[in-house]
């Protein structure tokens, strides 16, 4: 398997036709087919499905689509990384997050290493914590903010000391709204979009002490919650540091007892990073004493 081959599969891939595939690359129909097949045969599986004129991806195809991308990209990051100047201070710092309010300490951080050295760049890369996990354990990110208990057996961290509690995202006029702290017992009935992470690891469920819920939507990020609110489907909850509401018509009201996680800047154990990422890390490292 040659790095060619699957940049041309993720062509393939993208254009759903081998002949247009084939003009986009420059090189004749036939040959490209002789790659894809190439690749089949040595995987032992099929990677599309040929239908009249259009191909689409198998289950296997969609998989090798996916490792493909990641390949790529760290190719790319090695690559650049490797082609640095032993004296210059360049490149990208890669961090994976989800979205929470520490992201405003990292750039505060970032900052004050890009004013020193204006050729490097901090980057980051959305997901869940689930994907969080995945990016840092693949290199595709450098480090990742992570919420919740950290496996120490695999990962190296820094607590942020932030803690990101929850709260019910809901318009003013809500009768909830007039609450000083919301219940369990005052959500049961409720219209409820929640977070899909914490439905999945069972974290509400155990907090509502029930499985019988109003959930009328789920989302992995809060530009969704917010714009489903915004439609009146239902009441979200949400981080109620990410937005300050004062001057709208929402307003997040907290929970009692309190659902609450830390933040954690994590990476994997033995890792050797670019010089930007370890003057990165070396500067966050000095601002904190909870160093594990």
């Amino acid at each position: 398997m040659e790095l060619q081959q699957l940049q041309n599969f993720l062509i393939v891939a993208q254009e759903e036709n081998i002949t247009h595939a084939a003009e986009y690359l420059h090189i004749s129909q036939p040959a490209l087919s002789r790659q894809i097949k190439a690749l089949e045969n040595e995987f032992g599986k099929k990677l599309l499905t040929r239908e009249n004129k259009r191909v689409t991806l198998t289950p296997d195809g969609v998989l090798l689509r996916k490792r493909a991308n990641e390949i790529i990209k760290l190719t790319a990051k090695t690559t650049a990384e490797l082609s640095a100047s032993n004296d210059e201070i360049a490149g990208d710092i890669l961090l994976g997050v989800s979205e929470t309010d520490s992201i405003r300490y990292i750039s505060e951080r970032a900052k004050a290493l890009i004013s020193d050295n204006p050729k490097v760049t901090l980057k980051l890369k959305n997901g869940d914590n689930e994907s969080i996990l995945n990016m840092v354990n693949n290199g595709l990110v450098d480090l990742g903010l992570y919420f919740g208990n950290v496996d120490q057996n695999i990962y190296q961290h820094i607590s942020l000391h932030q803690i990101n509690r929850f709260g019910m995202l809901m318009r003013r006029n809500n009768p909830l709204a007039k609450k000083a702290f919301l219940t369990p017992e005052d959500l049961l009935d409720q219209p409820l979009i929640l977070y899909q992470e914490s439905l999945d690891n069972g974290l509400l469920y155990e907090w509502f002490h029930t499985r019988d819920l109003n959930i009328v939507g789920t989302f992995g990020m809060y530009l969704s919650a917010q714009k489903m609110v915004e439609s009146d489907l239902g009441i979200a909850m949400v981080f109620d540091n990410l937005v300050d509401y004062s001057n709208t018509d929402y307003i997040c009201v907290p929970l009692s007892p309190e659902i609450k996680t830390d933040v954690n800047l994590i990476w994997k154990k033995y890792q050797v990073f670019s010089k930007p990422t370890k003057l990165f890390l070396d500067s966050i490292i000095k601002t904190h004493s909870l160093y594990k």
